[in-house]
């Protein structure tokens, strides 16, 4: 991040975009593979995904989400404290760092828990390390989007974030 009077050069638009984008071909994808069951009644039958593209878009959405967060949390904390005090809150957990920024709702909070667990897992894999728990990645990706989507008004209240927000609308034109 390299940082002036009034700009601060980051990817977090980038990283937001990658997300965004991917969820959006995760969620067509898989739309577009799944039709109703013949005989009507509740569910879906889902066609083979032989290439797993909609897994490989969940992975991304969940990897590029973890990487915005933290280079939002970084930028908010700088910004915000400096340095010092980055640096002290440095391997803090993202719900740590989002009560220090005030975030105090419990659900949203509760939901950054599972999500940095799922990334945490998915980036640091441990394949004989059984936590014995099943997780559709897809859905962990929607978890993730909902995230993404639920901060961005909390840091929306500050100017610079604002216009890194406004950058990535603009490089998704």
């Amino acid at each position: 991040m390299e940082t002036g009077k009034n700009y601060t050069h980051t990817n977090v638009s980038i990283y937001q975009a990658i997300a965004e984008e991917a969820y959006a071909e995760m969620v067509q994808f898989d739309n577009e593979n799944k039709r109703p069951k013949e005989d009507e009644s509740d569910g879906w039958i889902i066609t083979c995904d032989s290439n797993n593209t909609s897994l490989k878009k969940a992975m991304i959405v969940i990897i590029f989400t973890g990487m915005w967060l933290d280079a939002l949390l970084h930028i908010q904390i700088m910004e915000r404290c400096g340095e010092g005090t980055f640096k002290r809150l440095g391997r803090r957990k993202y719900e740590d760092k989002l009560k220090f920024l005030g975030v105090t709702d419990i659900a949203l909070l509760t939901n950054v828990k599972k999500f940095r667990a799922t990334r945490n897992e998915l980036v640091h894999e441990k394949a004989f390390l059984d936590n014995a728990q099943i997780k559709i990645a897809q859905k962990e990706a929607r978890l993730a989007n909902e995230i993404m989507s639920q901060l961005q008004p909390f840091f929306c209240r500050n100017k610079a974030t604002k216009s890194i927000q406004k950058d990535a609308r603009s490089s998704r034109s």
